[in-house]
């Protein structure tokens, strides 16, 4: 009686867990041929996402959802993941071990629709990394495997460095996030060099200081500040390697702050990285930074000099007039 009073408990018990089970992960949707819709239980922690009717494409970690194109877009956006999560092998230890949801949308107004949008008019892509869900902007057509080449692995990027860095990816500034997440693409935006040449030839770069927290909400500025995240962090790479980016996420991770964290890393303050870069990537020279920097206190030292000067001039005048033409010393 003992064993059959053990074998019920340890029974009811593994019903108890394999409910807990479903209601973590849900009842996921497969989606066939024909719009025909199966139910069955597998790790994938979101079934659909926004009032569309989703095809689905599923291999291993990953699964694509699509809802405008045909079987053959789905197969280049699956294509493309995979391709992106390789590019980001040198960068990143791929993890994985949790699946990845990609939703695909057909326009900006269908993502910005979505509950999880990041709120920003011209944010063509977004990442939950917790959750492991992308969702990106891919119009099917002529242009559609180059978008697929960008914003896929850009993504993918942030869902793997969160996986990497656990619940610190939060304190990682977001001028490395994006960074690495640009290094990732396969196929990079041209237009990202041409805009940063030309913010350094006019001297309107956006001071990497000013990037650790947000990007602006701009879009012009925002390009721009994309531009300068990608250059800057790919000079890191270039001189520390993979494994020095990681140790700067790991740094960030653990709460340092943003001028603190090279320092950390590198043993460079993150204000010296950027003259060093700007010199070596962008052809400027260091002192015209630092002489716009300390411009308005050179401003004030000569105003502070030259009013005593001043003063003292108008004195000797004075005193030579009540003199008169003779009395001036030779």
């Amino acid at each position: 009686m003992k064993t059959i009073r053990r074998t019920v408990v340890l029974i009811v018990i593994a019903g108890l867990a394999a409910l807990n089970i479903q209601q973590a992960y849900g009842q996921s949707l497969i989606e066939m041929e024909e719009g025909n819709i199966h139910q069955g239980m597998d790790n994938f922690i979101r079934s659909d996402d926004g009032p569309f009717e989703w095809q689905t494409l599923q291999d291993g970690a990953l699964r694509v959802s699509w809802y405008e194109g045909d079987a053959n877009f789905g197969q280049a956006a699956l294509r493309a993941a995979q391709a992106g999560l390789e590019s980001m092998r040198p960068l990143v230890p791929l993890d994985l071990s949790q699946p990845i949801e990609i939703f695909i949308y057909a326009n900006m107004g269908d993502l910005r629709s979505t509950s999880n949008s990041s709120g920003q008019d011209w944010a063509a892509g977004h990442a939950d990394p917790a959750l492991g869900v992308v969702r990106v902007v891919i119009e099917p057509g002529t242009e559609q495997d180059i978008r697929l080449e960008q914003r896929l692995p850009h993504e993918l990027m942030h869902v793997m460095l969160y996986r990497r860095a656990g619940a610190g990816y939060r304190h990682i500034p977001v001028w490395l996030r994006e960074g690495m997440a640009m290094l990732a693409e396969t196929y990079p935006n041209p237009d990202y060099d041409r805009v940063l040449a030309d913010a350094a030839s006019t001297g309107t770069l956006i001071p990497l200081k000013d990037l650790c927290a947000s990007f602006p909400a701009n879009a012009g500025q925002a390009f721009l500040a994309y531009a300068e995240s990608r250059s800057f962090t790919g000079y890191l790479r270039d001189t520390y390697g993979a494994d020095g980016l990681l140790s700067l996420a790991a740094s960030y991770a653990d709460g340092v702050d943003c001028e603190r964290g090279t320092e950390r890393a590198f043993g460079v303050s993150l204000s010296r990285l950027e003259l060093d870069w700007r010199e070596r990537v962008l052809g400027q020279t260091t002192l015209g930074p630092a002489l716009r920097n300390i411009l308005p206190y050179l401003v004030l030292l000569c105003l502070v000099l030259l009013v005593p000067v001043l003063g003292g001039l108008s004195t000797v005048r004075r005193k030579g007039k009540d003199r008169g033409p003779e009395s001036y010393i030779r």
